[in-house]
């Protein structure tokens, strides 16, 4: 277990101690490296046709060297949600804002699923993270398909002896349609 880690899971276990007869979702981020400064995060939890928003400003860090400040790549919010979102999954999705309200291009968000429980504490995990750069598209050409393969050679009977040429006889002494033996 990382230090990370294992400091995010004594913040969620201090979180169950605090809690206060509200459910509460302890929503756990982790930022990929690539993660510049985030505005605010936009947390969207529904459960079946209810929904609850909450925003927040996360926590930043300063950069290294050069490189300027960016999103803490490990931290929690605590979220109390309303009554009417227990004993029930939610559906628990995070996405990562700039100033102004603008998404990020590609977008960073991440979702996941909870089951909210009454008087309780559910920890949610996300990682909001540029998605990898995608595959080539194929070329528009393609390649041909395999060749198909060939029948079996048949041979011709005698008149009175087989089928028609091409066609294969049924064996010797068969009559063939049409021919007189």
């Amino acid at each position: 277990m990382t230090f990370r880690r294992f400091a995010v899971a004594l913040a969620s276990c201090a979180l169950f101690a605090c809690s206060n007869d509200d459910a509460i979702v302890a929503l756990n981020v982790t930022a990929g490296a690539d993660v510049p400064v985030v505005d605010r995060l936009h947390v969207t939890i529904t459960q079946g046709s209810s929904k609850f928003v909450h925003d927040f400003k996360p926590p930043t860090e300063k950069g290294m060297a050069d490189a300027g400040p960016s999103i803490q790549d490990s931290f929690f919010e605590r979220i109390a949600v309303p009554e009417s979102f227990t004993g029930e999954n939610a559906l628990v999705r995070v996405e990562a804002l700039q100033a102004g309200g603008t998404p990020f291009d590609p977008p960073l968000t991440n979702e996941t699923t909870v089951r909210i429980e009454e008087d309780g504490v559910v920890a949610a995990y996300v990682t909001l993270a540029f998605p990898s750069e995608p595959p080539p598209p194929p070329d528009a050409g393609g390649e041909g398909g395999a060749g198909g393969e060939g029948g079996a050679a048949s041979e011709a009977g005698t008149t009175g002896e087989g089928g028609a040429a091409a066609e294969g006889g049924a064996g010797p002494g068969a009559e063939s349609a049409g021919a007189g033996g």
